[in-house]
């Protein structure tokens, strides 16, 4: 009997590591993917839907340069994505991490590796993050949780775009007594509303790209 308890372990114990070498091995291969996107140019549009934020959706073009240099120019508004995903897909999986392989989820109606991912580094600015990698190698849901700056989720989708860029990506945030998450910087001041809301709320942003250009 402990002999066939511990060959029980044994085996439950290897599944776990060769399922956790797996999942390394995924999001290792998606580092590579997001470190080989070559210069681009798109145009975007964008809305931002916040309690107390009165804004109607702008355009505008971003240039893509490198996971950690990403410029925008919108027209009239002073807004960037502090954080952008790609930059803080990379930082997180560039240090040593452990990638956990979880249940399969369905996404966007399509069959998704699910993979949650925790730095070894304790002093690291995000938590953990959580990965819905789809049969393409499309990263179709990503959620990140930080030390101190809060959480947020993104929903990716795609239309056949070069090197797997996305075509639209749904931000989804908390929002707690009128403050912005770290994944926002601007002047958004002018823009904001007189009344004062002391609640937590769900922010929103959505951004459509096209007119893929690749330098």
């Amino acid at each position: 009997m402990r002999l066939f308890l511990y060959i029980l372990f044994f085996c439950a114990a290897f599944s776990v590591s060769a399922q956790s070498s797996d999942a390394k091995n995924r999001m290792l291969e998606l580092l590579n993917q997001l470190l080989s996107t070559p210069k681009y140019e798109c145009d975007i549009t964008i809305k931002i839907d916040v309690k107390f934020i009165n804004m109607k959706e702008r355009t505008g073009k971003m240039m893509y340069h490198s996971p950690e240099k990403i410029d925008y120019k919108i027209k009239g508004f002073a807004f960037l994505p502090k954080n952008e995903l790609t930059s803080s897909s990379t930082k997180l999986l560039s240090n040593d991490f452990v990638a956990i392989g979880l249940e399969d989820q369905l996404i966007n109606n399509q069959p998704c590796a699910v993979i949650k991912v925790i730095p070894i580094d304790i002093e690291s600015t995000i938590v953990a993050g959580q990965f819905w990698i789809n049969n393409n190698n499309e990263v179709c849901k990503m959620t990140f949780v930080t030390k101190d700056k809060g959480s947020y989720t993104a929903n990716l989708f795609y239309k056949n775009n070069p090197f797997k860029l996305p075509s639209k990506a749904i931000v989804t945030f908390d929002v707690k007594d009128q403050k912005l998450p770290a994944l926002l910087t601007g002047d958004l001041e002018g823009y904001s509303s007189e009344d004062t809301f002391n609640e937590v709320s769900k922010g929103k942003i959505e951004i459509n790209y096209f007119n893929y250009t690749i330098n």
